[in-house]
């Protein structure tokens, strides 16, 4: 059997351009940038069921790119911090305060002015306003 045979396609279109818009994200710049979001997330590719979800979740970050990208932990409690219910310092790279905590002693522990995490409302006018200026450019 003659391994070089030549099959001839039709109907293929001149124009095979990609008419969906680039989406840029920083997880995707590097190898290790992707490990980070995925460790961080402890986002898991061994199953399909696993696979699913974090594909998904790995897409909502780049289609929402002010949206957090890890679980803040309360630096005092230790439990997960809600979007918009917590404190965090400008100062310090890493530390967040939940509202229970930040009530009960007014953030006095830490030498630093906290500051209120952005609300989801005010975090979902961030990602329509990136959006908007990703589809102007």
């Amino acid at each position: 059997m003659d391994k070089n045979l030549q099959v001839e396609i039709s109907d293929v279109p001149e124009d095979t351009k990609d008419k969906d818009e680039i989406l840029e994200s920083e997880f995707f710049d590097t190898r290790q940038a992707f490990l980070s979001l995925c460790q961080g997330n402890h986002y898991q590719y061994d199953t399909l069921r696993r696979a699913k979800h974090s594909s998904m979740m790995v897409l909502y970050h780049l289609h929402n790119p002010t949206a957090p990208a890890f679980v803040t932990t309360c630096n005092m409690c230790h439990l997960d911090i809600e979007a918009g219910q917590g404190w965090r310092c400008e100062i310090c790279p890493d530390y967040d305060v939940c509202n229970a905590c930040y009530q009960k002693d007014g953030g006095i522990d830490h030498p630093h002015q906290l500051t209120n995490h952005p609300s989801m409302a005010d975090r979902d006018a961030q990602n329509k306003e990136a959006r908007q200026l990703r589809v102007l450019q």
